[in-house]
Order: C-alpha cells, then sequence, then structure tokens
C-alpha cells in the first residue's frame, strides 16, 4: 500500500523566533510550500532576567493563534511544536507552555539538545549523502549551539554549547559592551568547545562542516550580496573573516537599510559569523557548506522522526 499524501506543519519555539512551516508529503517525501516566521524573542527575556515576560507571552500567544489559522487553512493533518533553549531555561516554562497549548490546543514539548542535534542530524542526512565522510554539523541557533560530529552516515557525538546568539547579545548589554567586545566574551566558552574537540574529533581529518540554521542561512545570502562572491553553497574560513570585518564595520541601521536584514537578524549575525569562525579554527577546518535545501529540511526536522502530533481543530 503507497503512502497517502498528506499535509504536515512543523513549529519551532527558538530563543530568537518562532517559525513554523508547512509541507506535502507524499511517499516519503516532504516538500515545504509555506514559512511562517514571528519575531518573538522569548530569549531576550530568559537570558537577562531569568523568565518569559507578559508582553513576550502575549506575543507568543498571538502567534500561536495565527499558527492554528494557517493550519485550519491549509488542512494540516498532523503538527509538531516543539520548544528549545530558551524555553528550557525559563524559570516559568511551564506556565508559558500551558498558556500556549490553552490558546492553540497543540502539545508543546520542550526538547533538551541532544534530540535538536538528533533532529538536526535526521534532516541533514535527508538531503545531503554522508556516507564514507567525516563532517561536523555546526547549528547556530539563539540559545545554543548544536556541534555533531557524523562519520559514515552515522551520528557518532554531539554537544550543546552556550553559543547561541541572543543569549551573546544579552551577555553584551549586560556588560555594557559594543560589538568589538564579542571575541571576549566567546573566549569564556573556549574551553567547553575544546572538550567536546579533544574527546571526540582529536586525529580525525574532517573534510568540512556542514551549518544548519537561519543564521547559515544569512551568511550564505551575504557572501552574494556584500562580498560579491559565488556559489553561495559553502564559505571558506577567508570569507567568513572578510565578512565580520564588513559587519563590524557597518551599524546595525545600516545593514538594515542597504543589506536588507530584518532587525532581529540585523544583531544577531555579527555573533554567529564570529561563532562559526571560532569553531572552524579550533576544528582545523576550512570550509563550511550551507546547502539552501538544508534550511528548510533542518527546519523540519521535528516531522522527519515520524513523532508526529494529530491537529485539532479550535
Amino acid at each position: 500500500m503507497g503512502f497517502m499524501k498528506q499535509i504536515i506543519s512543523a513549529i519551532d519555539i527558538g530563543s530568537n523566533a518562532i517559525r513554523m512551516i508547512l509541507a506535502e508529503s507524499n511517499s516519503g517525501q516532504i516538500r515545504p510550500f509555506k514559512k511562517y516566521r514571528a519575531a518573538v524573542r522569548v530569549g531576550a527575556d530568559v537570558f537577562s532576567q531569568g523568565l518569559i515576560s507578559e508582553e513576550t507571552l502575549r506575543l507568543a500567544e498571538e502567534t500561536f493563534i495565527h499558527l492554528v489559522h494557517l493550519n485550519n487553512k491549509y488542512s494540516v493533518n498532523h503538527c509538531r511544536a516543539v520548544a528549545t533553549s530558551a524555553t528550557r531555561e525559563a524559570k516559568n516554562r511551564l506556565a508559558f507552555v500551558e498558556r500556549l497549548e490553552k490558546v492553540s490546543k497543540l502539545k508543546i514539548e520542550i526538547i533538551d539538545g541532544r534530540e535538536e542535534a538528533q533532529l538536526i542530524f535526521s534532516a541533514v542526512k535527508h538531503e545531503v549523502p554522508l556516507e564514507n565522510k567525516k563532517i561536523l554539523l555546526i547549528d547556530v541557533g539563539g540559545g545554543s549551539v548544536e556541534l555533531t560530529y557524523v562519520e559514515n552516515g552515522l551520528l557518532v557525538a554531539s554537544q550543546s554549547l552556550p553559543l547561541g546568539t541572543v543569549r551573546l547579545l544579552e551577555a553584551l548589554h549586560k556588560k555594557k559592551m559594543t560589538e568589538s567586545h564579542f571575541k571576549v566574551l566567546l573566549g569564556d566558552h573556549l574551553e567547553s568547545l575544546n572538550l567536546f574537540i579533544q574527546k571526540n574529533l582529536m586525529g580525525l581529518n574532517l573534510e568540512f562542516a556542514i551549518g544548519t540554521g537561519g543564521n547559515l542561512e544569512c551568511m550564505a545570502r551575504l557572501k552574494l550580496e556584500v562580498l560579491k562572491r559565488t556559489p553561495n553553497t559553502y564559505c571558506t574560513l577567508d570569507e567568513l573573516d572578510e565578512l565580520s570585518e564588513r559587519l563590524l564595520a557597518t551599524s546595525t541601521k545600516d545593514r538594515i537599510e542597504k543589506w536588507h536584514l530584518r532587525p532581529d537578524r540585523a544583531d544577531v549575525i555579527v555573533p554567529a559569523v564570529l561563532v562559526v569562525k571560532i569553531i572552524l579554527r579550533q576544528c582545523s577546518l576550512q570550509k563550511l557548506s550551507h546547502p539552501v535545501l538544508v534550511f528548510a529540511m533542518e527546519f523540519f526536522g521535528p516531522c522527519l522522526n515520524n513523532k508526529l502530533i494529530k491537529q485539532t481543530s479550535t
């Protein structure tokens, strides 16, 4: 018996935004056809105050009401909603989840860094041949960075590092520092990165890294628009060096006006590039691949492991 065509959706409550993707699932193939993103920065509250503010809660509720509307509009058969780093660390995470579940009638799962890494791996494997390769997967989020070592198509080791872009941005604001001090903040976390490398990557001849997530998608676009280089399916370490210099020399306002970055991307892209550069250098890697298809599939990862939640109409 063949697979029946279904419409499925995935919701990601991240530290920098709430995102949703809808896709058609048919015979094991997933074809994304619509994306939605709301600039609800949960991490700004959590990483500075330890909890999610009432204002952010209301914004999240309004967003979820709209997401349910989209599910109903496109007759979604299954939906999975997950929350990551910022929600995990919020003191009022249970109240936050309960309020969103109440307005949406959706079950929301708070997943840990290990499951995040597994979902990212599943998504990349779905789109990129990983056999006979030694590769590092790098996912730069708002609250954390997930590193995953893949050998011969198998997930060998993973680590969640507190190097998320919103987390670093809030730490910078708290210390009343400028963007030029990001490198100082990153230096405080080198020990945990080096421990992961020493334990899992020492002596290995890694071929390259694959980057996933919105920040990496933005880097690919900036390579074209700012550096005027092609192709945008990868960035070299030298190109990332040049890009970080251009970003640090440009105000957030100009990044928005001249480079057309969203306001909630224009400030976090700097720490994102700097984090990726440090990881590549520490791992002796010269190239970061970011195939465009993986961006959609990485975000849709929650629906690739067959843990689908039945959509309930309201």
